[in-house]
């Protein structure tokens, strides 16, 4: 009577329904991971019959497809984000020569309305705690404007603020709001 001890996992029929329970749950996996591989990339096989049966390496072939598409779809809408945060601020980015680790030069921008200015100034760099466009702001009040709208909005590397003022003829009028306005963006 030699009968191996249980824990010696000799070729008993114990290691074997372990394995095969192993299998089962591996392809069990599979098989649900292949699942939501067809619902996320929509190449779920055809219900005609055996013949018309899409195979793995097939699904997975539409799978690398529908991500190489992506991507290039990512890549170009990117490059088209680039050009259009790239070529809003003017040329004083594209002439300056510095590399891009460095921040460009902010600008402003001033449109006379009457008794009003449309004020557009381009940040070098995102603003990180908007002191910058309160500095703006306030910089535009203390030489006699008073703001009606402000707002501004980060695109890539720049920040663009945005101020609609009114302006009375005291203090020196629209000349002395705008040349402070430029003393406050350019004091970053």
């Amino acid at each position: 009577m030699d009968i191996p001890p249980p824990s010696a996992g000799g070729g008993g029929g114990g290691g074997k329904t372990d394995r095969k329970t192993t299998e089962r749950i591996r392809r069990e996996q599979m098989n649900k991971l292949y699942s939501d591989l067809d619902s996320l990339v929509g190449s779920a096989p055809p219900t005609g019959g055996a013949a018309a049966a899409t195979t793995r390496p097939d699904r997975l072939g539409v799978a690398a497809e529908y991500i190489r598409q992506k991507q290039e779809r990512v890549d170009m809408l990117r490059e088209k984000k680039r050009e259009l945060t790239g070529g809003g601020g003017g040329g004083s980015s594209s002439s300056s020569g510095a590399g891009a680790a460095t921040a460009a030069a902010p600008e402003v921008e001033v449109q006379h309305l009457g008794s009003g200015l449309h004020a557009i100034l381009f940040t070098g760099a995102p603003p990180t705690d908007g002191a910058s466009f309160h500095r703006a702001i306030r910089a535009v009040e203390d030489a006699g404007g008073q703001v009606q709208n402000a707002h501004f909005s980060v695109a890539g590397a720049k920040a663009v603020y945005t101020i609609h003022a009114m302006i009375g003829d005291g203090y020196g009028g629209i000349e002395r709001v705008v040349q402070r306005l430029k003393e406050a963006i350019r004091s970053n």
